[in-house]
C-alpha cells in the first residue's frame, strides 16, 4: 500500500473527509427540505431525496453492464440518498425495519448488534439504541472497532443477537463460507439483515473466477470489485443451505406509504434470516 494510500485510510483523513462532506451537504440542504418524504435515519423533513450520482450512470454505459440499473431491486434511482444524512434507500430500509421492532427487543440483558461494513449514517441512528451493545467490523477499514474476515468469523458460536450484511457478500469469493460462518456466530432466536445487488427477474447466480478484470466485472456483476451477479432464488438458496430460515419483507410488510414517504422503491425487499435448528 503507498503512503498516499495509508493516508486515505486513516482515521483522521476519514473523519476529515466525512466532515466535509457533511458541510457541503448542508449548505445545500435548504432546497431539499420540505414535508412531502422523511428520512427514518435522520428524521429530516424534504420535498426530495437525491438521485444515484451520475458517476454510476456513466460507468454502467462505460462497461456495458449487462443489465440495466432500473431492473434492480431495492435501488431507487431518482431517490438513492438523503440530502442531510447521505442515508441511502436500502440503509433507510433497515432503519424502518429496526426501529419498528426495537421496543419488543429492548428491557433485557445488552443486545449484541454486529454491524459489518458500516454506513455511517445508519451506524450513527442505531448506536443511539438503548439496551445496545453495537460493534463495527470490517475487513480493512480503519474508522471500524473488529477488523473481521466473513469467512473466518474470531466470535464463539451463538454469541450475537443480529448482525447487519448489507452489500458485502458479492465481494467474497467464498460467500458460501461466509454465510456459514455468520449462521454460527448467531443466537437462537436473532435474526440477521441481508442485503445483495438483485436483478429482477434473474433467479441464477452468475459467477466465473475467469473474470477478473475491472472491466469484465463491471461488464457483467455491475461493479468491479464485485466477484458475481446474485440470482434471487440462488441467493435465498443459498442462505437456506446455510442453516438460515429467510424472510422477504417488501411493500406488503411496510406499506405503501412508508415506502413512500422514505424514498423507497415498490420494489424493495428486505431479507431477514434466522438460525434455523440442525438436524
Amino acid at each position: 500500500m503507498t503512503m498516499f494510500a495509508n493516508i486515505k485510510n486513516s482515521v483522521p483523513y476519514i473523519t476529515f473527509r466525512r466532515y466535509n462532506k457533511a458541510l457541503r451537504r448542508a449548505v445545500k440542504l435548504p432546497r431539499y427540505l420540505g414535508a412531502e418524504y422523511r428520512c427514518p435515519v435522520c428524521q429530516v423533513g424534504l420535498r426530495a431525496f437525491k438521485p444515484m450520482w451520475k458517476s454510476y450512470g456513466r460507468d454502467v454505459e462505460r462497461f456495458g453492464y449487462v443489465h440495466r440499473h432500473t431492473e434492480m431491486e431495492t435501488f431507487n434511482l431518482k431517490a438513492f440518498t438523503c440530502p442531510k444524512c447521505d442515508a441511502s434507500d436500502r440503509e433507510r430500509l433497515i432503519a424502518i425495519y429496526l426501529d419498528g421492532i426495537w421496543p419488543s427487543l429492548e428491557g433485557g440483558d445488552g443486545i449484541r448488534l454486529f454491524d459489518f461494513a458500516p454506513a455511517y449514517p445508519l451506524s450513527r441512528k442505531i448506536r443511539r439504541y438503548r439496551s445496545i451493545e453495537y460493534r463495527s467490523a470490517d475487513l480493512s477499514r480503519a474508522d471500524v472497532q473488529e477488523h473481521i474476515d466473513l469467512t473466518d468469523i474470531h466470535y464463539p458460536d451463538a454469541s450475537v443477537d443480529i448482525f447487519l450484511c448489507s452489500h458485502i457478500l458479492e465481494h467474497i469469493p467464498d460467500d458460501r463460507r461466509a454465510m456459514r460462518e455468520l449462521r454460527r456466530i448467531l443466537k437462537p432466536g436473532g435474526f440477521g439483515l441481508v442485503l445483495v445487488p438483485l436483478v429482477i427477474g434473474i433467479d441464477e447466480t452468475h459467477e466465473d473466477p475467469k473474470i477478473e478484470s475491472n472491466e469484465l466485472r463491471w461488464k457483467y456483476f455491475g461493479m468491479g470489485d464485485h466477484v458475481r451477479q446474485y440470482g434471487k432464488r440462488d441467493f435465498i438458496g443459498r442462505l437456506t443451505e446455510a442453516g438460515f430460515s429467510v424472510d422477504q419483507l417488501g411493500i406488503d410488510y411496510f406499506g405503501a406509504d412508508t415506502f413512500k414517504r422514505a424514498g423507497i422503491a415498490d420494489n424493495s425487499v428486505l431479507y431477514v434470516v434466522r438460525r434455523e435448528k440442525r438436524q
